[in-house]
């Protein structure tokens, strides 16, 4: 089962073309970080573009290119003491992008 980082409806995107949702608490994000975002059934990798006033900005990316980025690794985050459960040494494709870059 994957985490996800960013709750996000991954039709919805900004001028620039790039998926944008609310900036979830208890976790930090920065420029060039690999992330999962969208909803349990309809989710994508995603490389951070932008973290600007409580948003993240976001473009999907495949599995292999989220890959590039080093290993991915599903975190399971509440306050307190969870800590990193999953790693993932082959990155599966989103359903949401399938081959479709």
């Amino acid at each position: 089962m994957i985490s996800i980082d960013i709750g996000a409806d991954l039709n919805l995107v900004d001028d620039e073309d790039r998926n944008v949702a609310r900036l979830p608490e208890r976790r930090r994000f920065q420029p060039g970080d690999v992330a999962v975002a969208g909803r349990p059934g309809f989710w994508s990798w995603v490389l951070i573009d932008e973290v600007a006033e409580g948003s993240v900005y976001f473009r999907q990316i495949s599995g292999r290119e989220a890959a590039t980025h080093g290993d991915l690794t599903a975190s399971a985050w509440s306050t307190g003491a969870r800590v990193i459960h999953e790693v993932i040494h082959e990155a599966p494709e989103s359903p949401s992008l399938g081959d479709r870059r």
